[in-house]
């Protein structure tokens, strides 16, 4: 197999696990959970940084409904990753965005 074969069939697992996690934290009864769970957050965390733009966009969105609960702030913040990950989107958005404005 080569490496593009597995790379095509890694992306839809990806944005179907980070798609999971984040209709989960639509829900304000999961929330607390989920950032307590060992798992979710430092898997939340690590597709920020995937190379496909539907992850990235879902791992957001579901931070950022986990971060309408107030209890979880302070976790999410400290979460190791967190905020250098939130930094490295940040730059790559406004790299998108000057590589369309030229």
């Amino acid at each position: 197999m080569n490496s593009s074969t597995s790379t095509m069939s890694e992306e839809p697992d990806a944005l179907s696990v980070v798609n999971q996690l984040r209709d989960l934290a639509a829900d304000p009864l999961n929330r607390r959970a989920i950032v307590q769970d060992q798992g979710c957050l430092p898997g939340l965390i690590l597709f920020m940084d995937h190379p496909n733009p539907p992850v990235v966009h879902s791992a957001l969105l579901a931070l950022r409904y986990l971060a309408e609960c107030r209890a979880n702030r302070e976790k999410m913040k400290g979460e190791l990753g967190m905020m250098l990950s939130l930094q490295n989107v940040i730059q790559n958005l406004g790299e998108i965005y000057v590589k369309r404005l030229c």
